[in-house]
């Protein structure tokens, strides 16, 4: 005994925690959810509270769209055949940019009276760079359709709408004036052309008036067999045509100038050649197109996935804006190409003029000896007829231009859908923010959980007492009503024998008596730390092994902190430490229950070393002496891991019962009491998990006690009402000392116990 008492220590120790953590087993997830829900619950629910301030707090956003369907118009030819114009696969995308150039968007802001307006309140700087950067404002071609959608989003509907009418009209305006412009251009270099013509040939027809009253002439225009008349008049007709080129060209070369103007020209004068078919051969300026399209859809992507603020779509615009320069470039070097190539053709034709001029004069130098009046008025007749030859086209150009300016636009343009106030805000989505809110809720509050659940050392269901301490499950003991004296919950199998916790107890008698518990008659229950609920758990056994018809002996041996004489509300004055010390007998000390079968021997005053009493070889003289009466002894500790006590119990006991609370016993602290009963070589039969929480994975059988459900209805639904149970509590026994029902012989105290 001494040997023991050296090795479990008489004194309380320090509690040793192992170093490494004891995990416990993986528990579903739905488990740990249900554990951890008020972990769970608030955190969904300040998600939920934060998006509803921010839906709150949050200024309301009203898109406005206008819808623009575009068609090119081809010109109008006076010919019997009219050539139909193709539109480029880029046609769409090139008004989209148009949308978005600075006269249309200046044309747009001065309109819309963009200073006035509430949403352009910060709008500072170049105002058309402003608009460009404005993430609310975008012009979008649809896919499959010959239509622009052009959205305004702003705080202020009717400012939203007011500006995409104002820019869907500008655009209207600046198609009209760009093709106005570069019409009348042409319109004022035929006319003065046409003046030019029409006096000459008032001037030719009044020499020819002249002429014939000056004398008798006559016209060679239909002798035909006269060689230098015809040579005359072939060559009227070569200078005309030389003429006429001459001032296509002209006209042509004027034009091209005048595209030259701004980037805004440059860009329209591309557009239309490319539209006529001209330039198609021009791989560069098709590859930056497609660039240019791909970027923009690739921007378009960006900014709705990430923002227009993330890295990746701020440098796909500043490679939009670097390939837009390029292709203005490249427009500029395609019109001066052109403006070259009309030079030269001017320079062409004005040769050939002179060169025709003469020849001309040659052969009517040849004709001077013919008769004067004649030649001279069949020159003037050529000549007249090659004026009037030359006026003919030039009146019809006139007119074409004048129907492709004046009378048609230079664009089918029809507005589908004009921009409205709208009532309804699309931002903050309301149902997506409140969607989103409850479901980041939940997954950090599952993640809360979780984490919480692995920080956690708390032993929570049955299952982790096995896993964790390798010892089996007796029982698992639902939670007792909380607001029960410690008489009712220690006796719970007498007071409510038909209650769940009282079938619980029953089960750990059941347990003892199948497993390899079941000769043992020494049972020390025990328990790590305080409030595992030992005590309880010892007295009601003790309770169920007397109902079973066994005679028990319950030994309050927790000298410590003594209960079981409140239990069953005995004095206590009388105890295990007075038989220890020879003040009284032990058929004096031990007491009668109001459970038949069941007697108590309550812990008595407490004794100076409670250590040094238990280990005594005189304390295991007296056990043997019970052993011998009772069929069943049923001891109660002190904690395992705050004194010596249990341990040197244990290795005297028969059997151990591990009492654990869930939700409270620590682990570790299993662990360090399994090792400590383990080296005194104690009979670990098996652990009681207390106090499990009720339905959840653990459902019971059969009526819910009230005891256990209904804490202010303790006593309505039983059996036995509550005055019975009152009756029953207070009721004494018939025996007035343990003598009288049992022979107990007295230990022979004179063995050494040295």
């Amino acid at each position: 005994m001494d040997k023991l008492l050296r090795e479990v220590g008489a004194v309380p120790r320090p509690i040793q925690i192992p170093s490494e953590r004891v995990a416990a087993p993986a528990a579903p997830l739905l488990a740990v959810l249900w554990r951890r829900r008020w972990v769970l619950l608030p955190t969904v629910l300040i998600c939920l509270l934060a998006a509803a301030a921010y839906l709150y707090t949050a200024t309301p956003i009203f898109s406005s769209v206008s819808k623009v369907a575009i068609a090119q118009n081809g010109p109008r030819v006076f010919t019997e055949t009219q050539g139909y114009v193709g539109q480029s696969e880029n046609f769409m995308q090139t008004q989209a940019d148009l949308f978005l150039s600075t006269a249309v968007l200046t044309r747009a802001l001065n309109g819309a009276e963009y200073r006035k307006m509430n949403t352009f309140a910060n709008l500072t700087g170049d105002p058309v760079a402003g608009i460009r950067n404005y993430k609310g404002f975008k012009v979008e071609a649809a896919k499959k359709s010959d239509v622009l959608v052009v959205t305004m989003e702003s705080p202020y509907p009717r400012e939203a709408a007011a500006f995409v009418n104002s820019i869907v009209l500008a655009y209207i305006e600046e198609q009209s004036a760009d093709k106005r412009s570069a019409g009348d251009e042409m319109m004022k270099i035929l006319k003065a052309s046409k003046y030019d013509l029409q006096l000459k040939l008032d001037a030719t027809l009044a020499r020819m008036v002249e002429t014939k009253r000056s004398g008798k002439v006559f016209s060679f225009k239909e002798d035909k067999g006269n060689l230098v008349a015809e040579q005359v008049e072939r060559m009227s007709e070569s200078l005309m045509t030389a003429q006429l080129e001459t001032i296509a060209f002209r006209s042509q070369r004027d034009s091209i100038k005048a595209s030259l103007e701004s980037s805004d020209t440059v860009a329209a004068f591309v557009e239309a050649q490319q539209a006529k078919g001209r330039e198609a051969g021009d791989q560069e300026y098709q590859e930056l197109r497609t660039q240019l399209n791909t970027l923009l859809l690739n921007q378009a992507t960006s900014a709705a996935i990430q923002g227009s603020k993330h890295p990746r779509t701020a440098l796909l615009q500043s490679t939009i804006d670097d390939l837009r320069q390029r292709m203005a470039i490249k427009q500029r070097k395609m019109v001066e190409a052109q403006l070259i190539a009309a030079n030269a053709q001017v320079v062409a034709a004005e040769s050939k003029e002179k060169q025709t001029q003469a020849a001309l004069d040659l052969h009517e130098s040849k004709a001077q000896g013919m008769i004067p009046q004649a030649i001279e008025y069949a020159s003037l007749e050529a000549k007249a007829a090659q004026l009037q030859k030359q006026l003919e086209p030039i009146d019809t150009r006139i007119a074409e231009i004048s129907v492709n300016t004046a009378e048609m636009a230079p664009l089918n343009i029809k507005v589908l859908e004009q921009a409205r106030a709208e009532e309804t805000p699309i931002k903050p989505n309301k149902p997506l923010v409140m969607a989103a809110a409850l479901m980041l809720g939940f997954i950090l509050g599952m993640g809360l959980a979780v984490l919480r659940e692995s920080q956690d050392a708390r032993l929570h269901t049955p299952e982790e007492i096995l896993a964790v301490l390798g010892t089996p499950v007796l029982a698992t003991v639902p939670r007792i009503n909380p607001r029960l004296s410690s008489t009712n919950r220690g006796q719970m199998v007498r007071l409510d024998s038909r209650s769940i916790t009282a079938e619980a107890y029953r089960s750990v008698r059941t347990s003892l008596y199948l497993g390899i518990g079941g000769k043992a008659k020494s049972i020390l229950v025990a328990s790590p730390m305080p409030g595992d609920g030992k005590s309880t758990t010892a007295s009601n056994l003790a309770i169920a092994f007397a109902q079973a018809g066994d005679r028990t002996l319950l030994i309050d041996c927790d000298l410590r902190e003594p209960v079981q004489h409140l239990i069953f509300e005995n004095d206590g004055k009388v105890g295990l430490s007075n038989v220890m010390t020879g003040e009284v007998k032990l058929r004096d000390a031990v007491r009668p229950t109001r459970s038949p079968n069941l007697y108590l021997l309550p812990c008595g005053p407490i004794p100076g070393s409670p250590s040094e009493l238990l280990g005594s070889k005189k304390f295991a003289r007296l056990i043997q002496a019970l052993s011998k009466s009772f069929d069943r002894i049923v001891i109660d500790s002190s904690p395992l891991l705050r004194f010596a006590d249990g341990r040197i119990l244990a290795a005297s006991a028969d059997a151990t019962v591990l009492v654990l609370r869930m939700n409270q016993s620590m682990r570790t602290l299993g662990v360090v009491a399994i090792n400590g009963l383990t080296k005194v070589g104690a009979n670990v039969v098996g652990a009681v998990a207390n106090d499990v929480p009720s339905g959840g994975t653990y459902p019971y059988y059969g009526g819910s006690s009230q005891y256990f459900a209904q804490p202010r209805a303790a006593f309505s639904n039983m059996d036995i009402n509550a005055t019975d149970l009152q009756a029953a509590a207070t009721a004494r026994p018939t025996e007035r000392n343990a003598a009288e029902a049992l022979s107990i012989s007295e230990p022979d105290w004179a063995v050494d116990v040295a």
